[in-house]
């Protein structure tokens, strides 16, 4: 009888556990992960001899204008516009452009180190660079992604310096402070240029989830069950020794002829 009891106390507190659980969320993704909506995964292209010579004339070209500062106006035009977004053609020939200056030496430019991602439009590209003798700059790893505009012609969308590599050039005169301070400002206005929604030279996106799956919460039901054992089990012990007693009292009693 008294486990009766125990079981008759304990099963609406289960039942409440299990009730006001949530172990499943139709409405969550909870399966395999579905794309963003209006998300189109872009499809990979290869990185053709043609497209190789076309990416490599603008790149020197970039290069040597937007990065090493040698007439910057020209870059303007080999500028994507999401890059010269935020900036008019007279600032940006003037050298105020979302464009980390290096002093680039006439070497290797034009070319790069590792093809990063390659699609039908876009290419990004992870490019080497060695400083120029005496310039006290260190050679230079850079990001650079590079896209294909409605006229067939191919424009830098993003540069941005990764490392740099090994000892300064041997330098005559090292970089003077107003130098660095330019190359500072530089930095920090391709990263803001970047955060107010330029896209950044990585790999598409990878899918994710619609809503985040909520976790399941009925392991709820065996502590509820536990604790209401714990609770129970003195009440329990109590009721059985009443019961009990009250049992042999009128064992006794009936022995005896009492009433």
């Amino acid at each position: 009888m008294p486990p009766l009891l125990i079981l008759v106390v304990a099963a609406p507190l289960i039942y409440l556990g299990v009730h006001f659980s949530n172990p499943e969320n139709k409405g969550a993704a909870t399966g395999p992960l579905v794309n963003e909506p209006g998300y189109t995964q872009p499809k990979r292209a290869p990185f053709t001899k043609a497209k190789q010579r076309e990416v490599s004339q603008v790149l020197r070209e970039f290069v040597l204008t937007a990065v090493d500062r040698q007439d910057v106006g020209r870059s303007w035009d080999i500028a994507a516009p999401s890059l010269r977004e935020g900036f008019t053609r007279k600032q940006w020939s003037r050298g105020d452009l979302p464009v980390v200056p290096y002093p680039a030496a006439n070497r290797g430019l034009g070319r790069w180190s590792f093809v990063q991602y390659s699609y039908k439009d876009t290419v990004g590209l992870e490019v080497f660079l060695f400083p120029k003798p005496g310039s006290g700059w260190s050679a230079m790893t850079a990001d650079v992604e590079l896209v294909k505009g409605h006229d067939g012609k191919w424009r830098v969308d993003y540069w941005m310096p990764k490392r740099f590599h090994g000892p300064p050039s041997l330098a005559k005169a090292k970089p003077t402070a107003k130098a660095k301070a330019k190359a500072a400002k530089a930095k920090a206005t391709a990263t803001s240029h970047r955060a107010a929604g330029k896209r950044r030279a990585a790999p598409a996106p990878a899918p994710t989830a619609v809503g985040t799956p909520k976790p399941s919460r009925a392991w709820w039901i065996l502590p509820i069950a536990l604790l209401s054992l714990i609770a129970l089990a003195p009440l329990a012990i109590i009721l059985n020794s009443w019961y009990r007693n009250r049992r042999a009292e009128r064992d006794y009693l009936r022995a005896h002829g009492g009433s």
